[in-house]
């Protein structure tokens, strides 16, 4: 026989608490955000703390700090809250109220110079949604790190089990600035780039072959230089100082480009474009906040 344990208080309204309590850093802030006497969330996380037989936090005068315990639950119990959530609101047929969390991964370079500003609108439109962004390069497991949604840029990407949806293309530029041009000469063909300094970016399955088309033809350089690095602004930094030529997505030097600082070369090849990918575990038809972030970025990018 099967066995339902019934408790004296509402366990999930203690885990809500809880999360909170970890988001705003302190149980005085919960309560003013809540409406609450900050004895009222005392207890009711003592409660969890005791059906649990775990301490959440570790509490001093001046902070409150996850335990290890702590960390581990409260990671579960966030899945948990977000999973009866979408329950809720696809059982009400909720429209307009989206609530919940979101925990999202995106690559540095391009969280930082295109994604941070759209998040931050979103958080605007969604105040109701709690998110936490990560930027990393590090490849992580959606499933196993417990991530909501994840945003990776590639050529492609392989077959995946996970829901998977292309939101741009990244369209790439050969670029040098007029120092460099004026020191060594202008390139006038892909295939002259084999003597010249080309700067390099230690990412990705083939970081020295520049592939190039036009019409019919197609070519792939095998580009060499002296100045390699696996950050992207570091290039670029190299290359306004005239250290060499750079292949790179054109959104991070556009500025650049239109005050002269760099020029563009090879304007009638095109080269592949990266694109933007976003990855979930979770249907986007079975949680609304899944669906409005994606609905979000899909218009802005």
């Amino acid at each position: 026989m099967e066995i339902i344990k019934k408790t004296t208080f509402d366990r999930l309204y203690a885990f809500q608490l809880a999360t909170l309590v970890q988001k705003e850093g302190s149980f005085i802030a919960v309560s003013k955000r809540l409406g609450v006497t900050p004895s009222n969330i005392t207890k009711e996380i003592q409660k969890l703390e005791d059906y649990l037989g775990i301490k959440l936090f570790k509490r001093t005068t001046r902070s409150i700090a996850l335990t290890q315990d702590g960390k581990i639950a409260l990671d579960k119990a966030r899945d948990l809250i977000n999973g009866f959530t979408d329950l809720e609101d696809e059982l009400k047929g909720t429209k307009d109220f989206v609530r919940g969390s979101l925990h999202i991964t995106a690559p540095t370079t391009l969280g930082q110079n295109l994604l941070a500003e759209i998040f931050a609108d979103y958080q605007i439109q969604y105040p109701f949604i709690d998110i936490d962004l990560r930027f990393t390069d590090r490849i992580l497991d959606p499933v196993e790190q417990d991530i909501d949604l994840s945003i990776r840029t590639a050529f492609s990407l392989k077959d995946s089990s996970l829901y998977v949806k292309e939101l741009s293309k990244l369209n790439r530029v050969i670029v040098a600035s007029s120092e460099y041009l004026e020191k060594y000469g202008l390139p006038r063909t892909p295939s002259d780039l084999s003597k010249h300094n080309c700067l390099l970016y230690m990412r990705g399955d083939s970081p020295f072959i520049w592939s190039f088309n036009k019409g019919d033809q197609a070519q792939k350089i095998h580009v060499t230089g002296s100045y390699k690095s696996n950050n992207l602004i570091s290039l670029i930094k190299g290359c306004e100082r005239g250290v060499g030529i750079l292949n790179i997505p054109r959104y991070l030097v556009e500025e650049e480009i239109k005050t002269g600082k760099l020029t563009v070369l090879f304007k009638s090849w095109k080269l592949p474009a990266h694109s933007i990918f976003l990855l979930t575990s979770r249907k986007p038809s079975k949680s609304k906040r899944i669906d409005s972030i994606i609905k979000f970025l899909s218009s802005k990018l």
